[in-house]
């Protein structure tokens, strides 16, 4: 059966990386609900993409650079607040979070947040591997991934030696070598980001153990053709 992954909360639905993102991906049946994080200068982990400001707020401070009452008082683009990992592991309840962890310094403060929070089992993801065995070795129960945007095969050699969960790799970067080798491995893999329902499909025939990523959750999830056939 399609698992899919709601990306940045669903960004195809509600504004990327809020608390109405992830309500959204919950409503349309996410499987798991992709979440982007940045650390604060006072070691808080906050929903954002981006290193800074400037996309979310028209502001060209960096994450990094602000403490978290300073983050509460800006105004974003969207007129959605950005919320603490906190509030969005309270609002996702039992649905599990894939927390794709940006810049450095993130992992012990992750793992002190995943700690205070046991209503679900979130995945971690990054493409930092360093910081990632730093995560894992706080939180060994915790599903880890390595991102990877251009060299395949290299992120399923890093995740098989460092013992990671599995892969996040671009859709693009699949191929039947590359499944093979994740499958041997026994690898968990995601595929980003699939927007397109018939492609979407086409993948799904090919990599069947590939869980989705997509902005579209609804669209994704409506094609019943993406199911399991039965005879």
């Amino acid at each position: 059966m399609l698992k899919i992954i709601s990306h940045r909360g669903a960004a195809g639905l509600a504004p990327e990386n809020t608390l109405a993102g992830i309500e959204a991906a919950i409503k349309n049946k996410a499987d798991v609900i992709e979440v982007d994080i940045q650390l604060t200068s006072d070691d808080r982990l906050v929903l954002i993409h981006d290193e800074n400001l400037a996309r979310t707020a028209g502001d060209s401070r960096k994450v990094r650079e602000l403490k978290l009452k300073e983050i509460n008082l800006i105004q974003t683009i969207s007129g959605q607040p950005i919320p603490t990992l906190e509030e969005a592991l309270e609002t996702a309840g039992t649905k599990p979070l894939l927390i794709d962890c940006k810049g450095a310094d993130w992992a012990p403060p992750l793992a002190k947040v995943i700690d205070q929070h046991n209503k679900s089992k979130p995945l971690v993801a990054s493409s930092s591997f360093q910081e990632l065995v730093i995560f894992r070795n706080l939180r060994p129960d915790t599903a880890t991934f390595y991102s990877e945007l251009t060299k395949p095969f290299e992120a399923i050699q890093t995740a098989k030696v460092l013992k990671f969960t599995g892969v996040c790799l671009l859709y693009s970067l699949y191929n039947p070598l590359v499944y093979f080798l994740a499958k041997r491995y026994k690898l968990k893999m995601t595929m980003f980001t699939v927007n397109r329902p018939l492609v979407a499909k086409f993948l799904h025939l090919l990599y069947p153990k590939a869980m989705i990523t997509t902005d579209y959750p609804d669209k994704i999830r409506a094609r019943k053709h993406l199911r399991r056939r039965t005879k």
